[in-house]
C-alpha cells in the first residue's frame, strides 16, 4: 500500500520565497478591499446566507474551511448558461477550454486540469450530478436547467469525493420534487446565430407522500466559422437536455429520491483552423482570415449520453443519517476531423468512437449536526468500461486510392474497477476552534486491451498488441484548524494529500513505450479567511494556497522533426508547483444595487520537465523547466453588478458582467504558437417581470465582439492551428410561470 505521512516534512508556502512573493501580492489587495469602499449605514437588508453539501452534510458556506464559490440557480438563469462551460467566468482560477469536441472538455482549477482525449486517461477535476460522479471529459459539460446551485471546491477533494479530484470538485446540485406543489416554468429563447431555445420545469404532485419533476432544455445555434468547401457554419451549439426526477416520502425519517436524464449533442464542429500563413502557403488565401477554413472532410461531433440514480436517506431517531446512492451512466462519442486542413482529400480522422459506461454506489453514516464530534463514515464503489475505435483515412493527396484507404486503426478497451472507505470528523475543541480531519483508502485496478494498426512512413508503431494491466492502492488525507474568530468571521489552515492513478494513454503512439504512465501525488496547504461584515451587508472570502505535485501527468502534443508530425504523449513531469490566492467578495451597497468581484492570481509551474518539448532544429529532448503549465493563466477576475429598478409597474433587474483572463498557453513547450494573450469578456442581461406570471428578457455575450483562441498549436502533419471562442451573441427571452 502507497501510504504515505498525513502530513509531509515540507517547506509552508511562507517558509519559502516564491511563496511569501504571493502572500506579499495579496496583503494590499486584502487591505485594498477591506477598506476602499465607504458603506451606507441607512442600506437595509442583509445578503442571504449559503448552504453547501461540500462535506456530504447541509453547512453554511462561510463555516466550511475550504476554498468553495456557489453559483445559485437564478444567476445560471440570469446568464442563459445552458451548459457547465459557460460557468468560466464566474469562479476565480477556474478555466474551461474547447479543443473541437465535446467529449474532450478541458477543466481546470489553480492551474491544474486537463481532458480525457482517449480513454485511458483520467480527468483531475471531478463532476458529480446530485452525488453522482458524472464521468470522464465527454460527460463533464452537463446541460443545465433547473438547477438550484452549482458548488466549486478548489484544490484537492480527494478524502470525500476520491476519484478525479486532485485538483477540484464541481458539484450540480438540481432542484428536487416538492410534495403537494403544483407549479411550473416555460421558457422561449431566440437570438442571433439563428438560435431558438425552449425549456421547461413542472413540479407535479402524486398525492401527498409522491411528488415528480420533469425539466428539458432544448437549443438549435448556428455555427460562427465559414466553411468554403462545403458553405456549411462550423462550431454550432444544439443539444437536448431531459430530466425526470420521482421522490417518494413514506415517512418523516425516509425520503427515497430516483433520477433519469438524457442528453443529446450533434454538431458540426472544428479541430484545426490553420494559421494564416498555411493558407497562404498552399495557395488558398481566402482560408487565410480569422474564422474560415476550406476542409472536404465530415466535422462532425455526436455525444449522447443517459443516467439514472437512486438516493435513499432515512434520518435515526437518534440523529444519525445514512445515505445510500445508487448510479450508472453511459455516453459515447463520434467525431471526425480533416488531419490535413485542407479541401483535398488527404488524410482524415473518418471517425473516433468512444464509449464509457459505468456503475457507482456509495453509503455513508452522517452523525448529528448539532454533537460537539461529528462525523461522516461512507464506502465507494466504482465500475467502469470505456471501449474506442478509431480509423484514420490516407486519400490521394497522399497517394491512396479516391475512396482512401485506412492508415491508422485503434480498436482498444480499458476495465476500472476501484473501492474506497472514507471518513471525515470535525471535533470543536472549544466553542470557537474546530478540529477537522479525514483519510480515504483506494484500491482501483485497470486492464486494458490495445491493439493498432499503422501503415508505415508516420512515425507510429505500425502493430500493437498489447494486454497490460495495473494496481494500486493509496491513501489519502485531510486535516484543518478552524477558527471562529467571531459570529461573523472565521479563519482556517487546511491541508490535503490527493492522487490521480497511472493508466494507459491509448492513442495512436509512436512505441509500445508510450502507453503507460504512472502516478502522481500532491500535497496542498490552504489558508483562508471567511467574513460577513457591516451587518451582513458585504461578504469578503480570501483563500491562499499552495500545492506541490509530483510526478505531474502531461499531455502534450510534441512535433517530431524526423517523421514531420507531431506525437501525442502523456508523460510524468518530475514536479509541478501551482501557489497563489483567491479573493471573492459581494456588497450590498443598496437596497436595490449588488456589486460581485472575484479575482484570482496564480502561478503555476514545472519545477522539472525532462523532456518536456524537443528542439525544432535537433530533435533533441529539452528541459522545461520554469514554464507555466498549459492553460493556466496567472490572473483572472470578474466583476458583476446587480440593479433592481421600477419602470412603471413592472419590476425590473440589470445584470453587467467583465470577465478578464491573463495570457495563457496550451503546451509544455510555451512557444509562441501556442499562446493566447490577455482578454476580457463584456455580458450583460436585461429582466422585466411584467406580471407574477409573464416575464420579459434581453441577454448579451461577448458584447465587444472580443477574439480569443480556446486552443492553439501544432497538428498531427505540422499544421499550425487556432480554435477561436464563440463570436458576439445576443437575443430576447419569454418567460411563463404558473
Amino acid at each position: 500500500m502507497k501510504a504515505r505521512p498525513l502530513l509531509p516534512q515540507v517547506e509552508l508556502p511562507l517558509a519559502t520565497p516564491a511563496g511569501r512573493r504571493v502572500f506579499q501580492k495579496l496583503l494590499p489587495l486584502v487591505m485594498a478591499t477591506i477598506s476602499a469602499p465607504t458603506w451606507s449605514q441607512a442600506t437595509p437588508g442583509m445578503l442571504e446566507e449559503i448552504v453547501v453539501t461540500a462535506r456530504h452534510r447541509d453547512e453554511s458556506l462561510q463555516r466550511v474551511p475550504i476554498a468553495i464559490s456557489a453559483i445559485n440557480g437564478d444567476a445560471i438563469a440570469e446568464a442563459r448558461e445552458t451548459t457547465l462551460q459557460g460557468l468560466e467566468f464566474s469562479v476565480p482560477n477556474l478555466v474551461f477550454g474547447d479543443t473541437g469536441s465535446s467529449g474532450e472538455t478541458f477543466i481546470g482549477i489553480r492551474g491544474i486540469g486537463d481532458f480525457s482525449r482517449n480513454i485511458g486517461f483520467d480527468t483531475r477535476v471531478g463532476v458529480y450530478v446530485d452525488g453522482v460522479f458524472a464521468g470522464q471529459s465527454l460527460a463533464v459539460d452537463q446541460g443545465l436547467v433547473d438547477v438550484r446551485q452549482i458548488e466549486v471546491l478548489r484544490g484537492p477533494q480527494g478524502t470525500l469525493f476520491g476519484k478525479n479530484s486532485s485538483s477540484g470538485v464541481i458539484n450540480i446540485v438540481n432542484n428536487p420534487p416538492v410534495l403537494g406543489e403544483q407549479s411550473g416554468e416555460w421558457r422561449l429563447r431566440g437570438g442571433n446565430l439563428d438560435t431558438l431555445a425552449g425549456s421547461g420545469v413542472a413540479n407535479l404532485p402524486l398525492g401527498d407522500k409522491v411528488a415528480a419533476r420533469v425539466a428539458f432544455v432544448v437549443q438549435q445555434q448556428e455555427g460562427y466559422i465559414d466553411n468554403l468547401f462545403t458553405g456549411d457554419k462550423l462550431m454550432s451549439n444544439d443539444h437536448v437536455l431531459g430530466r425526470a426526477l420521482l421522490l417518494f416520502q413514506p415517512s418523516d425519517a425516509l425520503d427515497i429520491n430516483f433520477s433519469v436524464d438524457v442528453r443529446k449533442q450533434h454538431n458540426d464542429l472544428l479541430f484545426l483552423e490553420p494559421d494564416a500563413s498555411f493558407e497562404n502557403s498552399v495557395g488558398n488565401p481566402r482560408a487565410a482570415p480569422d474564422f474560415v477554413v476550406d476542409q472536404d472532410a465530415r466535422l462532425i461531433d455526436e455525444n449522447d449520453g443517459w443516467g439514472s440514480s437512486l438516493t435513499a436517506n432515512y434520518a435515526f431517531d437518534s440523529g444519525f443519517v445514512l445515505t445510500s446512492i445508487t448510479g450508472y451512466r453511459s455516453v459515447d462519442r463520434k467525431t471526425g476531423s480533416d488531419e490535413d486542413a485542407t479541401r483535398v482529400f488527404t488524410l482524415d480522422a473518418r471517425y473516433f468512437e468512444d464509449d464509457f459506461q459505468h456503475f457507482t454506489q456509495e453509503l455513508r453514516l452522517a452523525s448529528p449536526d448539532k454533537n460537539r464530534f461529528r462525523y461522516v463514515l461512507g464506502a465507494f464503489y466504482f465500475d467502469q468500461e470505456a471501449k474506442t475505435d478509431r480509423v484514420v483515412v490516407l486519400g490521394p493527396g497522399f497517394g491512396g486510392p479516391p475512396a482512401g484507404i485506412d492508415a491508422a486503426v485503434q480498436d482498444s478497451s480499458v476495465d476500472t474497477r476501484n473501492w474506497a472507505l472514507f471518513v471525515n470528523a470535525n471535533y470543536d475543541l472549544t466553542e470557537q476552534l474546530t478540529l477537522s480531519g479525514g483519510i480515504r483508502y483506494t484500491d482501483e485496478q485497470k486492464d486494458a486491451v490495445i491493439s493498432q494498426r499503422v501503415l508505415p512512413g508516420f512515425g507510429l508503431a505500425e502493430v500493437i498488441d498489447e494486454s497490460p494491466d495495473r494496481s494500486e492502492d493509496y491513501v489519502t488525507a485531510t486535516a484543518s484548524l478552524q477558527y471562529q474568530v467571531s459570529d461573523a468571521i472565521s479563519t482556517y489552515f487546511t491541508y490535503a494529500s490527493g492522487y490521480k492513478s497511472g493508466g494507459f494513454n491509448v492513442d495512436l503512439v509512436r512505441t509500445p513505450d508510450d502507453l503507460p504512465y504512472q502516478e502522481e501525488t500532491v500535497d496542498s496547504y490552504e489558508l483562508g479567511l471567511k467574513s460577513d461584515l457591516l451587518d451582513g451587508r458585504l461578504r469578503l472570502n480570501l483563500s491562499a494556497f499552495y500545492a506541490k505535485y509530483d510526478d505531474y501527468q502531461v499531455f502534450q502534443f510534441r512535433f517530431d522533426p524526423s517523421s514531420g508530425t507531431t506525437a501525442l504523449l502523456v508523460s510524468n513531469a518530475a514536479s509541478v508547483t501551482t501557489q497563489g490566492f483567491e479573493i471573492e467578495g459581494t456588497a450590498l451597497l443598496h437596497e436595490d444595487f449588488s456589486l460581485s468581484v472575484g479575482l484570482g492570481y496564480n502561478d503555476a509551474t514545472f519545477d522539472d520537465f525532462p523532456g518536456g518539448a524537443v528542439d525544432s532544429d535537433t530533435g533533441a529532448l529539452l528541459n522545461v523547466k520554469g514554464n507555466t503549465l498549459p492553460r493556466a493563466p496567472e490572473w483572472t477576475a470578474d466583476l458583476t453588478g446587480r440593479y433592481q429598478f421600477t419602470v412603471g409597474s413592472v419590476d425590473s433587474r440589470l445584470m453587467i458582467n467583465y470577465a478578464y483572463r491573463a495570457e495563457q498557453f496550451f503546451n509544455p513547450d510555451n512557444r509562441e504558437n501556442s499562446r493566447q494573450g490577455s482578454f476580457g469578456l463584456l455580458n450583460a442581461a436585461l429582466d422585466f417581470d411584467i406580471s407574477q406570471r409573464w416575464a420579459l428578457g434581453l441577454y448579451g455575450r461577448n458584447l465587444t465582439d472580443e477574439t480569443y483562441r480556446t486552443m492553439r498549436g501544432i497538428s498531427f502533419l505540422g499544421v499550425p492551428f487556432s480554435l477561436f471562442g464563440q463570436t458576439r451573441t445576443y437575443g430576447a427571452e419569454v418567460t411563463f410561470r404558473y
